[in-house]
């Protein structure tokens, strides 16, 4: 029950800060240019709180899963944001606390099992995707199968398999769940706000009407 109430906080947070962001849309003549790190930096501070985005890391997607981050922002405190990843067809930025930064460190490592000390806490606000609904290892879907897209999400990993216990297993019309249940990489999944995609929170004048996120928005 802890671990609910806690989510519903991180959630209720994260619906109002996704709102604010929707009031605040930037207009195009504004916007950095595409490809530039001033770019992914926007991109990376749309996946979460104007309160983390503000004084939170920004860095950038490697590749490959074997290479190391590379820093376009030093931080103050302790969260990192990242835009979109290069190894997914859609914008997906993300911001990580310190503990999720370890989970997602230890989860491109393709490490045994995550070295989390405490709930580990990620941003989503555009949305994610995953290459399979039970196996966290799977880089790409199957021959012939699709990306399975995340909804806006608030991501909560815990160190202990129990605080898992009780949460439904399977994606519902709304409600949390556990993604990849069973496994040391499990992760609550708490879906928040719709969010703004990224191709109108640095294309759009604020008077234009939301666009679908497609992969197009990457490049």
């Amino acid at each position: 029950m802890r671990t609910m109430r806690t989510a519903l906080m991180l959630v209720v947070g994260g619906m109002l800060a996704a709102c604010g962001k929707e009031r605040q849309l930037p207009s195009a003549r504004q916007g950095p240019v595409p490809g530039t790190n001033d770019w992914k930096i926007a991109k990376a501070l749309s996946a979460g709180p104007d309160a983390v985005g503000a004084s939170a890391a920004v860095a950038d997607w490697p590749e490959s899963d074997t290479a190391q981050f590379v820093v376009l922002r030093p931080g103050l405190r302790g969260w990192t944001c990242f835009p979109d990843n290069p190894l997914t067809p859609r914008p997906d930025p993300m911001c990580a606390d310190d503990q999720f930064l370890r989970w997602l460190t230890a989860w491109r490592a393709h490490a045994p099992s995550p070295s989390v000390s405490g709930m580990a806490v990620g941003y989503a606000f555009q949305g994610t995707e995953v290459a399979s609904e039970s196996d966290p290892r799977k880089a790409k879907p199957d021959s012939g199968q699709a990306w399975l897209d995340l909804p806006p999400s608030v991501l909560i990993a815990m160190p202990s398999q129990e605080s898992y216990r009780g949460l439904p297993t399977k994606r519902g019309p709304s409600g949390p769940w556990v993604l990849w249940a069973g496994t040391p990489y499990a992760l609550i999944v708490v879906p928040a706000a719709p969010a703004v995609p990224a191709t109108a929170m640095l294309a759009q004048p604020a008077s234009s009407p939301q666009v679908g996120r497609n992969e197009s928005a990457k490049r």
